[in-house]
């Protein structure tokens, strides 16, 4: 029996923000490190160092950040998608708040690149103290707080959802585990050690997204 054409359509939405979506989320940005380490002279100086080195990386290396605000926008932005794709499934079990905070996430990521940007921009006119603060302004945007956030909406879309049953054990476990690393990562506020937990958890937070949107996409189809 042939499929209606709105069912067709509705597939064909629900393939692109269920499952390319969070493909695009984890491949855009997987792809600023190589993309970037391309065009760049010089590794980005770590968090901490002297203005002086920020500022000569920003002001040699405009090509490179745009490049990589570029992916991590565009990498958020599917992100966004994806979040919408599960936000009428956890609206109808009373947590509207949860898409909320997926899209807290994507706003931190994209603050982040607009201030990188901004930097490169401003750079050769800009003061010690203004460079340094558009630099960490930067870095806890798209580190700390994306990575948090993330984790909230991982951690409680995977608990919600498992137990309305669209996610199965694995999925739940998986995200309960992945969310839970990305939450702990605010302890690289007081604590240095936590830091593994910003690439850790985001990175497993990522590969979380693409898991939960195959399955619930399967269960939906």
């Amino acid at each position: 029996m042939a499929v209606p054409a709105s069912s067709r359509n509705r597939s064909a939405s629900d393939l692109a923000a269920g499952v390319l979506a969070p493909v695009g989320f984890l491949g855009a940005y997987l792809a600023v490190s190589p993309v970037s380490g391309a065009v760049a002279d010089r590794p980005l100086p770590l968090p901490g160092s002297p203005a002086s080195e920020v500022a000569a990386f920003y002001a040699a290396n405009p090509l490179a950040v745009g490049l990589t605000a570029g992916l991590q926008v565009l990498s958020v932005v599917c992100l966004a998608v994806f979040v919408g794709f599960l936000a009428p499934a956890l609206r109808a079990v009373g947590t509207a708040w949860l898409p909320r905070v997926g899209y807290l996430s994507v706003a931190a990521m994209v603050l982040s690149s607009v201030l990188s940007v901004t930097l490169a921009m401003i750079v050769t006119s800009a003061s010690d103290a203004a460079v340094l603060a558009l630099r960490q302004a930067s870095f806890y945007a798209g580190g700390v707080l994306s990575v948090v956030t993330l984790g909230v909406f991982v951690l409680g879309s995977a608990l919600v959802l498992g137990r309305e049953r669209l996610f199965g054990a694995p999925t739940r476990w998986f995200g309960l585990v992945a969310g839970g690393i990305a939450v702990l990562s605010v302890l690289s506020l007081v604590i240095y050690y936590a830091s593994i937990a910003l690439p850790v958890g985001r990175l497993l937070s990522m590969v979380w997204t693409v898991v939960a949107g195959v399955v619930a996409y399967r269960r939906a189809h």
